[in-house]
């Protein structure tokens, strides 16, 4: 099973970058971005090794601001983030198939059908 978590990353004012995993008791900090992102790698390594039960205790959610006169702010799910909306066409071909996502079906009902064993 695959668990995601959280990495969420600071610039400090003197350049010096801080990285935490929100929910379990795992830090790091570099000198760059780069550098941050493997000591956070390495400590969140080390220390599911070590706790290999653990699971983020954090929900993170994503405060998206509208930026007009009315500003209006919406809590929103991190799929927010990484444009997780689905076109129209996408919707209409998971609708008519009955299920979530998927192709549309091939006019007339095409099936493929598995050769016997031995042809």
């Amino acid at each position: 099973m695959t668990v995601h978590y959280p990495i969420v990353f600071e610039t400090e004012a003197s350049g010096a970058v801080s990285a935490f995993v929100p929910g379990l008791p795992v830090y790091a900090a570099a000198d760059t971005q780069a550098k941050a992102e493997r000591a956070i790698r390495d400590v969140l390594a080390a220390y599911l090794q070590a706790h290999p039960d653990s699971r983020p205790g954090a929900r993170v959610r994503v405060a998206r601001f509208s930026g007009r006169r009315d500003a209006t702010i919406e809590i929103v799910g991190v799929a927010a983030l990484l444009g997780a909306g689905r076109s129209e066409s996408k919707a209409r071909a998971s609708r008519l198939n009955g299920r979530m996502g998927g192709r549309p079906r091939k006019a007339g009902g095409v099936r493929r059908r598995s050769k016997p064993a031995g042809s």
